[in-house]
């Protein structure tokens, strides 16, 4: 039986053993939604046995996430940890567990404080000094020679003065004798300025003023701006030229070949987007799990006609966030997931995921997850929950939904 059909039985008994045994493994996000449920089906004799067990569960998704806390605040991830904290306090019912809590959460809110009260804003000098830890050698070479006038055009930049700071940059270039560099600061500048025609031409000429072994990042950086500006003018194999350009920047790296894919995919080239991110996929295998290369290595699968692979690599994304404990999932892969799913007869498995996404930040698009959730337990034959996911889509609504809002009145009369 599927998770969504276990959820959502109108067997009271059932639910409970299944609840108790999912409480017994640790499980117990999943043994409340389940007690809670048992507890809306079960008489009102049997609902403060029922209840009781709902908030162990609390206190136990409580418990966790403030041992979750402590692990990031080991880590120096004070947000993360400020997160957890927050959570566990809005299910919690213990008061010893309340009192831990709240006791790390004030101790971080009082530790943030005293750092914004001791760190002033930062220093000009600090922000040069942070820009020169970015600079690869020759690049601080050659910037060296530029004087104040270079480092007051990269502050103009830094406080979104970017017109005086394209002025400045201009006025350098046009003077130094053999720049190489200064042409990525000056197409920076142009971009920003939104001088896009020179913007172009400035990054062109940095790639044209380094020799093919000096670059490394900023030539990739460069090829993926140019790469883009391409695309943003539909022209297709000059966009590919510059993907090119920046796989021979950094051979080695797996980020030029997942942009490259990317772009591959979204012009409709399957099959070539595939074959491009599987070398991504080789590449990064010493560097981490890239959830973004995953999702597009699914995309692209799908777009390829080989649905097995792309629920694969799809499923391997949500098992990504699952394990990091965010059901906020990307929307893009959830969708295609769930169409996937659906499309191979899971529905419980779509409906959960358009569950999750109706809860997640992309709020635009709520009531169609709550819609496309609703339709698909009506499917499975769980009625009741199919109406409220429904409603709650009825009432989301707006004034350009009309289609969708005649989907949801057919199946709310169903």
């Amino acid at each position: 039986m599927s998770f969504l059909k276990k959820l959502f039985s109108a067997d009271p008994e059932a639910l409970e053993k299944k609840a108790d045994a999912l409480f017994a493994a640790g499980d117990y996000g999943t043994a409340k939604l389940a007690y809670d449920k048992a507890l809306a089906a079960s008489p009102q004799s049997a609902g403060e046995a029922l209840a009781q067990k709902a908030r162990l569960c609390a206190d136990g998704i409580a418990r966790q996430r403030i041992e979750e806390a402590r692990a990031y605040l080991e880590q120096g991830s004070i947000e993360l940890a400020a997160q957890e904290l927050e959570g566990a306090l809005e299910v919690v019912n213990d008061a010893s567990l309340r009192e831990q809590a709240q006791a790390l959460l004030d101790g971080l809110e009082a530790k943030e404080a005293q750092e914004q009260a001791a760190s002033p804003e930062m220093t000009d000098e600090e922000r040069i000094a942070l820009l020169m830890g970015q600079w690869e050698e020759a690049q601080a070479d050659e910037y060296e020679g530029y004087g104040d006038v270079f480092l007051e055009a990269l502050l103009a930049m830094q406080r979104e003065e970017f017109d005086e700071a394209r002025v400045q940059l201009d006025a350098l270039v046009a003077q130094a004798p053999d720049p190489r560099y200064l042409w990525l600061e000056v197409g920076r500048a142009r971009l920003l300025s939104e001088d896009v025609t020179g913007g172009k031409a400035a990054l062109q000429s940095f790639l044209h003023a380094l020799p093919d072994d000096e670059g490394g990042e900023t030539k990739l950086a460069a090829n993926l701006a140019l790469a883009r500006l391409a695309d943003e003018a539909e022209h297709f194999e000059e966009a590919m030229g510059y993907f090119e350009g920046a796989v021979h920047a950094l051979p080695e790296d797996y980020r030029p070949y997942l942009a490259m894919g990317a772009f591959l995919r979204g012009k409709g080239h399957g099959q070539e987007a595939l074959d491009v991110l599987q070398t991504s996929l080789e590449l990064s295998k010493t560097s981490g799990t890239d959830w973004r290369l995953l999702e597009e290595l699914g995309l692209a699968s799908d777009l390829a006609g080989k649905p097995e692979d792309a629920r694969s690599f799809l499923n391997q994304v949500i098992e990504f966030f699952t394990q990091h404990q965010i059901t906020d999932f990307p929307p893009t892969t959830a969708t295609t997931l769930a169409k996937l799913c659906e499309a191979d007869g899971r529905l419980d498995r779509a409906a959960d995921l358009y569950r999750a996404l109706s809860q997640g930040s992309d709020r635009d698009r709520h009531v169609l997850y709550h819609y496309e959730a609703g339709r698909l337990l009506q499917a499975l034959g769980l009625d009741e929950e199919a109406r409220r996911m429904l409603t709650r889509a009825e009432a989301l609504l707006g004034e350009d939904d009309r289609e969708l809002g005649d989907k949801v009145a057919a199946l709310l009369k169903a």
